[in-house]
């Protein structure tokens, strides 16, 4: 097959991580742009705009890995020294070249980070792999020529002339960014004569911006027909020959090296004493702070990270309501929480959107002990709640559906236009309305999205102040985190209570994200 003629007008676009831009639709970009002008930089003649700086990180990972102790199984000493023995391993391997410095946080005394130093060569501006010998642009060695009899086209094409080259789809992509190795259903294409233990250049597949051809990918096509966008991620170690990619199940390139900041591969480790969060996530729940015997809700639970850290902060003593309308997901979560013994959470597969019940004329309130304890229990093992009454929680965790344009590493931009931006905004309201009402007087609730989105973030807690006056904004300016955007419809005090994670602050270096913290006074 390595010796078929290429199709000679297949042209590639093949780009670093450093040159590659994050697409975004123009009406997206403006409004984002808009909301951080405050922020612009201003030298001169040129400005450069917050959002272009932002768009920047994404494409990135955070360069610390946040590791979130579980206080019902661990201990933070536990794990620190769990860790340092299974980098130690991981050091003693051949495949990793990597230096592990394992920190706890200053604030957050339940987290472990992990900093990973690559001794290898800086991927972050390379197209191909970094060559072993700098050959004149006219002499090809011998084993080149056996490895690839068309070079010459290859050369034009861009490929790389030292490795055979993997091609995988961006969510895989996105995981690799992470620290993952590359399991085979996300490869979609592959040079020919791939064998095991061979080491390979890995690219991801990216859509051309503003591209009206069409060029489809079939999967386990050749790598000389494809014809797309795609960028340079790493470097790794074929576990298979090229026809068990497409053929089987399991890990298919461990990967060795990536092209942004080396992140420790963690699949696996320490499974059920620590759970791997960003950052502010971890934030959320200290934020919270949960107390023992508390009733607490979880509106939109799902996949459990940080139910699971309330369990841990109250020593799973309470009761947690964990919510999703996902049935499937909620099951997931169910076992995520057994695996990690959180016997004091609820699962229910319930839109919180609709689970306030109305308390009819001659009907008895009851608390969510009560209907927990009364629901029947349906064949998939999940309780049959239809809702709760008002004034049932001591504390509120609400972490709704939201745009998620502070996830990195995000190599694509999902919205497609501002319109989704102001109906994310306006769904998140359906849950903040019931939110109020099933928390008591005098309870807790925090408001958290993972989005860069002010409509979802600062205009949303201006919502809650004008709409809900028994609501009081807290401080949270003890934690980590950056205040909240000025000229949002905040007063500066109140910008100063509510914390803001900005990819660009190098201070912190994560993902963007916004929380809030409220009482109810009245």
């Amino acid at each position: 097959m390595s010796g078929m003629s290429p199709p000679q007008d297949c042209q590639p676009e093949i780009l670093s991580l450093d040159e590659f831009n994050v697409a975004i639709p123009q009406d997206v970009y403006d409004l984002l742009s808009k909301q951080y002008s405050a922020l612009d930089d201003n030298d001169g003649d040129e400005e450069t705009k917050h959002i272009d700086r932002l768009l920047k990180c994404m494409k990135r990972s955070p360069v610390d890995t946040c590791c979130r102790v579980n206080n019902i199984r661990s201990s933070v000493k536990e794990v620190e020294a769990g860790l340092e023995q299974y980098f130690a391993e991981k050091i003693m391997e051949s495949q990793h070249n990597n230096s592990y410095s394992i920190q706890r946080h200053e604030t957050l005394t339940d987290l472990v980070t992990i900093r990973t130093t690559s001794a290898t060569a800086d991927l972050n501006h390379a197209k191909v792999p970094p060559m072993t010998c700098n050959l004149p642009r006219n002499d090809v060695s011998s084993k080149q020529t056996d490895l690839f009899p068309n070079w010459q086209h290859r050369r034009k094409q861009g490929w790389p002339l030292t490795h055979r080259c993997v091609i995988v789809d961006r969510f895989c992509a996105e995981a690799v960014l992470r620290g993952a190795d590359i399991f085979v259903k996300g490869i979609l294409c592959a040079d020919a004569g791939i064998i095991e233990s061979e080491e390979v250049a890995v690219y991801a597949s990216l859509p051309r911006p503003n591209s009206t051809k069409s060029n489809p990918i079939t999967r386990g096509m050749l790598l000389q027909n494809y014809c797309d966008r795609c960028v340079f991620i790493g470097i790794g170690i074929s576990q298979c020959k090229r026809a068990g990619y497409f053929a089987s199940s399991g890990t298919g390139v461990v990967m060795t090296s990536t092209a942004c900041s080396p992140q420790p591969p963690m699949n696996g480790v320490l499974v059920g004493k620590m759970i791997l969060q960003n950052l502010p996530s971890v934030v959320v729940a200290h934020a919270l702070n949960p107390q023992p015997n508390e009733v607490i809700l979880d509106m939109c639970c799902a996949p459990g990270g940080k139910t699971t850290h309330l369990a841990s902060l109250m020593n799973d003593n309470g009761l947690i309501i964990a919510c999703d309308k996902s049935r499937k997901k909620m099951i997931s979560a169910r076992d995520f929480f057994q695996a990690n013994a959180s016997c004091s959470i609820v699962p229910l597969a319930l839109d919180s959107t609709k689970a306030l019940l109305e308390l009819k004329s001659g009907e008895d309130w009851k608390s969510p002990h009560e209907i927990i304890d009364s629901a029947s229990i349906a064949n998939d093992g999940l309780k049959d709640v239809k809702g709760f009454y008002a004034n049932s929680f001591d504390r509120i965790l609400l972490d709704p559906p939201c745009s998620a344009l502070g996830l990195r590493p995000k190599l694509q931009i999902d919205t497609k236009s501002a319109k989704e931006l102001l109906k994310a905004a306006d769904y998140q309201q359906k849950f903040i309305r019931n939110a109020v009402s099933l928390l008591k007087v005098g309870g807790s609730m925090t408001y958290s999205t993972c989005t860069i989105n002010t409509l979802e973030n600062e205009e949303n807690v201006k919502f809650i102040l004008k709409e809900f006056p028994c609501m009081r904004l807290e401080s949270l300016s003890h934690l980590p985190g950056l205040p909240g955007l000025p000229d949002k419809g905040l007063t500066e005090e109140e910008c100063h209570k509510i914390r803001r994670f900005d990819p660009t602050d190098t201070s912190i270096d994560t993902m963007g994200f916004f929380l809030a913290k409220f009482q109810k006074v009245c």
